[in-house]
């Protein structure tokens, strides 16, 4: 089984990729933010780069998905949240959201558009 994932607090608004990242690299938001080199909103392919950089293996394209779709165990989700763009780590069950905290559920507001699937090896 994968080990636990410690939850991370994006320290300014911007951060919620690299934290993602961050969470499951189990390294710091400094060290993913200077991998990726800015400290500022991430896409897709920002992402995809860092989770490469850490060798975690990942699903060659986002999936499109909403409220009511079954996740994957591990996925990053991009979320529409009212004004901006928002990425949540999913990790079997829970929602680790850099923004809003560590929660069973999604946050009320969040309207899920894709997710990036993250394979973890079962040991």
């Amino acid at each position: 089984m994968m080990r636990t994932i410690k939850y991370i607090k994006q320290p300014t608004e911007y951060l919620c990729g690299q934290a993602c990242v961050a969470m499951l690299a189990d390294v710091t938001i400094e060290e993913v933010v200077s991998v990726m080199q800015t400290d500022k909103g991430t896409g897709k392919k920002d992402i995809e780069k860092a989770l490469s950089y850490y060798g975690i293996s990942q699903a060659k394209t986002m999936i499109k998905a909403d409220n009511s779709s079954v996740l994957p165990k591990v996925c990053i989700l991009k979320v529409l949240l009212p004004g901006y763009s928002h990425w949540i780590l999913y990790y079997d069950g829970n929602y680790y959201d850099p923004e809003f905290g560590l929660m069973e559920e999604l946050y009320h507001k969040a309207r899920i558009q894709s997710y990036l699937e993250i394979f973890v090896d079962e040991e």
